[in-house]
C-alpha cells in the first residue's frame, strides 16, 4: 500500500497520491483533483488516455479490463512502493502494482517503472513502464483469510 510520508517532496507526493488514489478505490474522485486538465495517462501496450474526460470515462466503464482480459474480475488495486526519486517536476517511481479479485488473487502483478510529469502543480502525464507478459499471467491462489468485505466494504 502506498504510504504518503515515502515522499521527500511536494512533487512525490504528489505523485504517490495518484497511487494512493487507486489503492483507496478513489481514483475517479481523485482525477480532477490531482491532474490537468489535459493529463496523458500512458501504459505499456495500451493506447495512450489524453485528457480527464477520457481517463475518467474508461474508469467507470471498467477501468482496463477491456484492453486486459485477464482484470476482468478485478475489485480492487495495490501497489507496493519500492523505489521513488525526483528531481524538478520529474517523479520515478519503482512499484510492483497488484490487481486483486474478490477472493484475494492477485490477478496481474506487474513490476513497473513509472514516469510522473507535473506542471502547475498538478499531474500532467503518468508514463507506466513495464514487460506486458502480465497481461497472460495467471492468477495467485486466493489469500489465506482474505475478506473483500473488510477491506473494502462499498464494493461488496
Amino acid at each position: 500500500m502506498i504510504d504518503l510520508n515515502d515522499a521527500s517532496n511536494d512533487a512525490e507526493r504528489l505523485a504517490l497520491s495518484i497511487f494512493k488514489a487507486m489503492d483507496d478505490g478513489q481514483i475517479v474522485e481523485a482525477i480532477p483533483a490531482l491532474t490537468a486538465p489535459d493529463f496523458i495517462w500512458s501504459n505499456s501496450g495500451l493506447p495512450d488516455l489524453r485528457g480527464q474526460d477520457e481517463v475518467i470515462k474508461l474508469l467507470m466503464s471498467g477501468g482496463f479490463e477491456n484492453e486486459i482480459p485477464i482484470l476482468t474480475n478485478m475489485t480492487h488495486f495495490t501497489a507496493d512502493l519500492v523505489h521513488i526519486s525526483s528531481h524538478a517536476n520529474v517523479v520515478f517511481t519503482e512499484r510492483v502494482d497488484h490487481h486483486w479479485d474478490a477472493e484475494g488473487r492477485d490477478l496481474m502483478t506487474p513490476h513497473i517503472c513509472g514516469v510522473v510529469e507535473i506542471t502547475d502543480g498538478k499531474i500532467s502525464r503518468l508514463h507506466d513502464f513495464y514487460d506486458t507478459a502480465c497481461y497472460d499471467q495467471s492468477p495467485t491462489p486466493p489469500q489465506s483469510g482474505f475478506a473483500l468485505a473488510d477491506r473494502h466494504p462499498e464494493r461488496v
